[in-house]
């Protein structure tokens, strides 16, 4: 009978047998199963040369070990897919947060993340993580805009709350957009922008209404300010 070891793409399996059995497959060697070439969670090579893992399953210590939901096979593991991760190492993958603009913190929580390294700060030392050295708002993700009249220039996030429904400033407290608009809109803006160079979001321009009684410019959508 050919072996192993002379013809490495002939395939056997030891398989447990009857005690008088054994005793005779142990004077012969390894009985062929041709029906059962390959071990669990594997399949033939393309060319027949070799069992490798089916599809969805990793070579671990173990053997081929097929991947749970939202795992990939990985070198020698099973890891998270991408946007996965694991809240310890034992626990399943979960739907991990994304990195752009994650809150973070210049003392206590910088941004980890080598595509979002920068915390843009928007209260004290806390902010969120994103991205510098865009040249238009082309080159951001998520709806985010390049702010190019910053230094550095870096993406910016759309200012939240900006937009929402409001029929005080009561309503708009804890966002980035603290001034409602109660006598048109009925929104909450941006207000303390500047005129120039203009700071506002992307699609908005700061607004000045010192002559009806406003005390601060504020945020509007562009080709709304009265002129």
């Amino acid at each position: 009978m050919t072996n192993r070891q002379s013809h490495s793409w002939v395939l056997f399996h030891c398989r447990p047998l009857p005690f008088l059995a054994a005793l005779l497959a142990c004077s012969v060697g390894c009985v062929y199963d041709p029906s059962h070439r390959c071990d669990d969670n594997e399949t033939l090579s393309s060319d027949g040369r070799q069992c490798i893992c089916v599809p969805g399953a990793a070579m671990t210590a173990h053997g081929c070990t097929l991947c749970q939901p939202n795992e990939v096979p990985g070198n020698g593991t099973c890891d998270c897919a991408p946007g996965y991760s694991r809240p310890t190492p034992e626990a399943a993958c979960q739907e991990a947060p994304s990195a752009l603009g994650m809150a973070c913190d210049m003392q206590s929580a910088p941004c980890t993340d080598a595509k979002y390294p920068t915390c843009h700060v928007t209260s004290g030392t806390a902010g969120y993580c994103t991205s510098t050295g865009c040249s238009t708002s082309a080159d951001c993700a998520s709806g985010y805009a390049c702010d190019t009249s910053a230094s550095p220039v870096f993406c910016q996030r759309p200012p939240v709350g900006a937009g929402q429904a409001c029929q005080s400033n009561a309503d708009c407290a804890g966002t980035e957009a603290t001034y409602c608009d109660s006598a048109v809109t009925h929104q909450c803006h941006v207000e303390g922008c500047t005129l120039a160079p203009d700071n506002c979001f992307s699609g908005s321009v700061c607004c000045d209404l010192s002559t009806f009684g406003v005390a601060k410019p504020f945020c509007v959508q562009t080709g709304t300010c009265p002129t």
